[in-house]
């Protein structure tokens, strides 16, 4: 049996998990801590800490960044990255949430004729700053409490809208009334919203029938494993560090731009100086 000061040292880094559909980001925390309690008889409470790099809604399936150890405190730059995804807008129906999980809540039966009408109205979205309102049905918080929570109890809120970038948003094919899309965007970017604003673009309503995170930041789900295959891996005491989807913490920040700094001025980074 494993004890967590193992853990403590060699566990600080990232898993590319390859999440599966009908679980939440934080389902896959939980699921992976089940893990190491049943795998390497850790308890909770010696777990090195584990958080994710961006949450991906229950329904799609992709890329998660699980940050593990003192990678935690890295979660943020992951939060904050690009996002790519590959997915599917069906018109002429729309739910609440904008996605399968909900019953139909309008449908209409104008379709586009073509792909390049879609590819148009997806060519006014792309490259100029889009202001984007977040949908009840997801984590954004209002005075503390997250929408969906306030959705579900039949409350709807004000919600500020912000700005968001789609650096890349094609329109790969189209068999009406379903387009299939490559999206590179900012993060914070709810897909399902633009799925629903393509829509009515368009003059009808539309939603998210599958949607997948293909990339964050630097790293791809080329690279990910499955919560099954990291599972079986670890029934058979092949611990987090040396799969082929797990990040050294070293190498977390690979793709990123850096600088170099004396001591005075990491120091007065590291109080918060900016300039």
């Amino acid at each position: 049996m494993e004890n967590g000061n193992l853990w403590d040292l060699k566990a600080s880094g990232a898993l590319l998990v390859n999440k599966h559909q009908g679980v939440s980001s934080f389902g896959i925390i939980e699921l992976l801590q089940d893990q190491l309690q049943m795998q390497f008889g850790i308890k909770r409470k010696q777990q090195p800490k584990i958080g994710h790099g961006g949450t991906i809604d229950p329904f799609a399936t992709g890329l998660l960044v699980v940050c593990v150890g003192k990678a935690v405190k890295l979660a943020r730059y992951f939060l904050g990255g690009t996002k790519r995804y590959e997915g599917v807008i069906f018109f002429g129906e729309t739910t609440v949430p904008g996605d399968p999980t909900a019953p139909v809540s309008e449908k209409s039966e104008v379709i586009p004729g073509s792909i390049e009408e879609v590819g148009k109205a997806a060519d006014k979205f792309s490259g100029e700053p889009y202001l984007q309102k977040p949908p009840m049905h997801s984590a954004k918080k209002k005075n503390g409490k997250p929408l969906y929570e306030l959705a579900r109890a039949g409350i709807e809120v004000d919600r500020e809208a912000k700005l968001c970038h789609l650096y890349s948003f094609k329109i790969n094919s189209y068999q009406p009334p379903r387009a299939s899309f490559d999206l590179i965007c900012s993060s914070g970017t709810y897909v399902r919203t633009l799925a629903q604003d393509i829509g009515k673009s368009l003059g009808t309503v539309a939603m998210l029938e599958t949607l997948t995170r293909t990339q964050s930041g630097a790293f791809k789900l080329e690279n990910a494993w499955t919560i099954e295959q990291i599972a079986d891996a670890g029934s058979k005491q092949v611990h987090w560090w040396q799969l082929p989807c797990w990040i050294p913490f070293d190498r977390m920040l690979d793709g990123y731009r850096k600088v170099s700094a004396t001591s005075e001025e990491a120091e007065a980074l590291c109080r918060g100086q900016q300039n």
